[in-house]
């Protein structure tokens, strides 16, 4: 029985070394991996341009709704709905 108690012992022992250098191995090509990543980004940074930036809508006030909040928002959602009808093209059916 202290043969075979033996032998488990070193398979287990074996089992246990692989695994945690397997978990290393991993470990350090997560790390490149990372790596590689950072310097795709950074690179990407320096080549890429940068978009110009939409005007800001117009705000409407905060706090309770009065009619000048009021007349904000309907103009603000009339020039949406018209944008967004003039963008899609017009169906036709036959």
């Amino acid at each position: 029985m202290g043969a075979i108690q033996a032998i488990m012992s070193g398979v287990l022992m074996i089992f246990f070394y692989a695994m945690v250098t397997a978990g290393v191995w991993k470990l350090f090509q997560v790390a490149t991996d990372l790596g590689e990543i950072k310097k795709l980004l950074t690179e990407m940074r320096r080549t890429t341009d940068v978009p110009a930036a939409k005007p800001l809508p117009p705000q409407i006030p905060a706090g309770p709704i009065s009619l000048e909040s009021a007349e904000a928002l309907l103009r603000e959602v009339a020039a949406e709905s018209h944008a967004r009808a003039a963008a899609e093209a017009p169906k036709t059916t036959a």
